[in-house]
């Protein structure tokens, strides 16, 4: 059936692509060899599986089996077969992508081919909409719907499936922008964002007017009141945050210890053999970040408690000029929190 067609002329030239090059690379140690044969073993297995989805007409399993070979063995042949799949099960937007990577990537004698991932690609294009863009300067991060999409320039277009978006960039020193696009099937559009440096702090403030000294009087209740009622925010805040960074170290310390026993699951640590699996450098980012947040905790905490004790005593030694105008700051220690009792008359 002609449907069908595009899976197949990928087939035997994919598979011995998957296939190990002998004496292309210095032989590996032993375990690292007999892992790489095992993964390309795994990928063209799945491959086989989609093509046979396929031909049976079952797109959904063809699509995943095709996923699943590209993520051990990501290769312009497999993304050929991904982008046809994609787009038999509703996913013109990924089609193109795939699609695109892949004409980006073959040969150019791989005439037919070509002819036939660009036949597929109009196709995919007809349901979505193709935004090239321009962004200035180079190195910007480049955002659609608030994800990233890669750093200027971009030299693929940008898919989007039919409706609004935003399109934005950002870059350290540079102001951010961002633009709405209006996205139609089958619409091309061209976006230009041109970042502008950020001002100068001094900059900012020359057009600002002299100070203006503080009013005697009632200003020094006003003033008093402020430093309390801020102290007393600042420090619960920070008794929060302290709070928040507690709860994610310790989140982190327990993912760490899950990935602990299954990497040492039957009494063999998985961590000593190489190359190392996936889960020993999950494992070890998740102590890192465990360790980085309960210092962050520690210090939140104690600038918290340094905050509330100015407060405090601030509140002690400095009396109000009207005797109405009592502010009362009170620490409270629970058994699992802290923070502090702002009360009175303001």
């Amino acid at each position: 059936m002609t449907t069908k067609r595009p899976l197949l002329w990928t087939l035997s030239v994919a598979i011995a692509l998957l296939a190990p090059v002998a004496g292309a690379q210095p032989a590996a140690p032993r375990a690292e060899a007999q892992e790489s044969d095992a993964l390309t073993e795994r990928a063209r297995q799945l491959f086989e599986d989609g093509v046979k989805a396929a031909k049976a007409g079952k797109w959904d399993d063809a699509h995943a089996a095709f996923l699943a070979a590209w993520a051990i063995k990501p290769h312009y042949q497999i993304a050929s077969n991904l982008g046809v799949t994609s787009l038999r099960v509703g996913k013109p937007r990924e089609a193109a992508e795939y699609l695109t990577l892949y004409l980006r990537e073959a040969p150019a004698t791989k005439v037919q081919e070509r002819q036939l991932a660009e036949a597929s690609l109009q196709e995919a294009r007809a349901q979505i909409a193709t935004v090239t863009l321009r962004v200035a300067p180079d190195g910007a991060e480049v955002t659609v719907d608030g994800k990233s999409v890669g750093r200027a320039p971009i030299a693929d277009p940008v898919f989007l499936d039919p409706g609004r978006h935003e399109i934005g960039a950002k870059l350290d020193g540079y102001v951010p922008e961002a633009r709405p696009v209006e996205a139609t099937a089958g619409g091309t559009e061209g976006v230009v964002l041109e970042l502008k440096r950020a001002p100068e702090p001094s900059a900012a403030r020359a057009g600002a007017g002299p100070d203006v000294p503080p009013a005697s009087g009632g200003s020094r209740d006003g003033g008093r009141t402020a430093v309390l009622v801020g102290g007393g925010i600042a420090a619960g805040l920070g008794v929060g945050a302290g709070v928040l960074f507690t709860v994610l170290a310790n989140n982190k310390a327990g993912e760490a210890d899950r990935l602990k026993s299954s990497l040492t699951a039957g009494g063999q640590n998985r961590c000593s053999i190489r190359p190392l699996p996936a889960d020993c450098t999950r494992q070890s980012e998740a102590l890192d970040q465990s360790a980085r947040y309960s210092n962050v905790a520690f210090w939140t905490f104690v600038g918290a408690g340094t905050v509330g004790l100015g407060t405090l005593i601030y509140g002690f030694v400095s009396g109000p000029s009207e005797p109405e105008a009592r502010v009362r700051v009170t620490p409270m220690v629970g058994a699992n929190d802290m923070g502090l009792s702002v009360g009175g008359a303001f």
